[in-house]
């Protein structure tokens, strides 16, 4: 089923078990949640979910976020983001796998729907440290919303409670949260 380019359509990338994709199709079942993961265990998790629940606004996609956005999505297709702790690719060797680069916007901005929101979290502190460095450097492209210090901090009140939101909290970690607007 073709999913409409006038619907609001959230992204979920790394939906990981799929508690961020739940809670958003749960908020307004107008709106559309699409879940990208590579992951088969955590994908079926959520399937088993949105059949327990009965939602009918979540389309779940198995693969390649760029794949995806290359084969299924529309230039202004998506009004949301998010990207809640995405894979930290500790060490050093391996920082070129991480998802959030300026490649990363190049190739989502043209998907994105004037003033859509991307919403970023991550506990990983070289990530973090990445992600600011590429906010710094999209800045003509995306403004940073909550640029202050005090609103950094991940509020399960606003935000879902992963599986990796609630490991955080377990090693003592504080998870960062950025959120972005495309001008």
């Amino acid at each position: 089923k073709e999913i409409d380019k006038n619907k609001y359509n959230i992204l979920d990338i790394g939906s990981g078990y799929g508690e961020s994709t739940i809670k958003l199709a749960k908020i307004d079942k107008q709106k559309v949640v699409i879940s990208c993961d590579k992951y088969i265990d955590g994908l079926n998790s959520l399937y088993n979910q949105v059949k327990f629940d009965s939602l009918e606004n979540i389309y779940i996609y198995q693969g390649n976020v760029y794949q995806m956005l290359d084969e299924h999505c529309k230039k202004d297709f998506i009004s949301e983001v998010w990207i809640l702790f995405p894979d930290p690719w500790p060490k050093k060797r391996h920082f070129k796998r991480r998802l959030i680069d300026n490649f990363f916007f190049m190739k989502i901005n043209k998907f994105l729907k004037s003033g859509a929101t991307i919403h970023i979290a991550s506990d990983s502190k070289s990530y973090i440290s990445q992600i600011l460095r590429v906010i710094n450097q999209i800045r003509n492209d995306f403004k940073w919303l909550n640029q202050n210090k005090l609103e950094w901090d991940y509020d399960p009140l606003i935000l879902p409670e992963t599986k990796y939101y609630k490991k955080a909290l377990k090693n003592g970690l504080n998870p960062f949260y950025a959120k972005l607007k495309k001008l």
